[in-house]
């Protein structure tokens, strides 16, 4: 009795020396918005041709315009890259190339607001309350020029878009890029506005795609009310929790055909010393922030040398012991998963 003790003891104070500095968290709306750098495009963008020849001899540019922000393991660079005649508005100050949207934001003076978009409803998962969002579709080549047709002039705009079988990142449009400084697990808060668009998790430092089996998902559909579907019980479910979808449309988990906005988590593991692309492939992804745990040797990884047993401690991403009915992400003998 007094080894089992000693070893319980062991682990709780290795628990609570690492609990202080196992979570790092970025939210999007600390995004410093009077600090965008601009980055000026000219690989793959061209300006010239007709509706059905675009010319690739005519070179033209694109202005991406980038965000960075970092937290001890993880530098996260946003690319904003709108169109020739977005980028005009833009100049114009007709439109902004990056915004904070989402009405999740709480008002003490109006407690009853309507905050359908806030992602703070679900144990086991960080809370984010507004989204940063971009312009521009991820494509491989742009083409973008105005063409005289008997009706006057048109603006033309074509895309290559990003396919699972790239061996590059996108070369404009809207994506988020993370460089890691350790192996951990990462949850991104994302906001997915078009139901029907692949999302991708691109590594490319290795160039290849992190695969839909190596990513979890629990979104929410058109808001965090919405009742897609209800259990044997009849009780409305609001939160789609499992795989990413063979397809990787999030809003197909567990095999659901919703094609409405999402809002909710993706998380994967990653590795140190490596570059992520997340993006939408047709469209642009909305960002809450993200969550990082990094990987440690810590108290989790004693109780697991100690005893592999079914009915191990499970613990929260903080360290904290929870219940078998807790909800969300959670660790048990050495081993990050979803528990339902």
């Amino acid at each position: 009795m007094k080894k089992i003790f000693t070893l319980i003891s062991m682990a709780l104070v290795a628990m609570s020396a690492n609990a202080q500095s196992l979570p790092e968290i970025w939210d999007a709306q600390d995004a410093d918005l009077t600090n965008i750098q601009t980055q000026t495009l000219t690989e793959n963008i061209y300006g010239g041709g007709t509706a059905d020849a675009p010319d690739t001899s005519i070179p033209s540019s694109l202005t991406s315009y980038i965000i960075q922000a970092s937290t001890t393991s993880i530098v996260l660079t946003a690319h904003s890259t709108p169109n020739i005649d977005q980028n005009n508005d833009i100049i114009k100050g007709d439109k902004k190339a990056w915004e904070l949207k989402g009405n999740g934001a709480i008002d003490p003076a109006n407690p009853d607001k309507n905050r359908n978009q806030a992602l703070d409803k679900e144990d086991g998962y960080p809370d984010f309350y507004v989204y940063l969002a971009g312009m521009g579709n991820p494509s491989f080549v742009h083409w973008e020029f105005d063409e005289e047709t008997e009706n006057g002039t048109s603006h033309r705009v074509y895309d290559t878009f990003w396919t699972p079988e790239a061996t590059t990142y996108p070369a404009k449009g809207a994506y988020w890029k993370f460089d890691t400084k350790a192996e951990g697990t990462l949850i991104l808060g994302i906001y997915n506005n078009n139901g029907n668009r692949p999302l991708y998790v691109y590594n490319g430092t290795d160039k290849a795609m992190i695969t839909n089996d190596k990513i979890d998902v629990a979104v929410y559909y058109q808001n965090n009310g919405f009742s897609y579907a209800n259990d044997g019980d009849g009780n409305p479910l609001y939160l789609n929790e499992g795989k990413m979808a063979s397809d990787y449309i999030v809003q197909h988990t567990n095999g659901i055909t919703q094609n409405r906005p999402c809002l909710g988590y993706i998380t994967f593991d990653v590795a140190a010393n490596k570059s992520y692309y997340v993006f939408n492939s047709t469209s642009q992804l909305g960002l809450y922030g993200f969550y990082f745990q990094p990987t440690e040797v810590n108290a989790i990884s004693t109780v697991k040398a100690v005893a592999q047993a079914a009915d191990a401690p499970i613990y929260n991403l903080s360290g904290q012991k929870v219940s078998k009915d807790y909800k969300g992400v959670v660790i048990q003998n050495g081993v990050k998963r979803i528990q339902k």
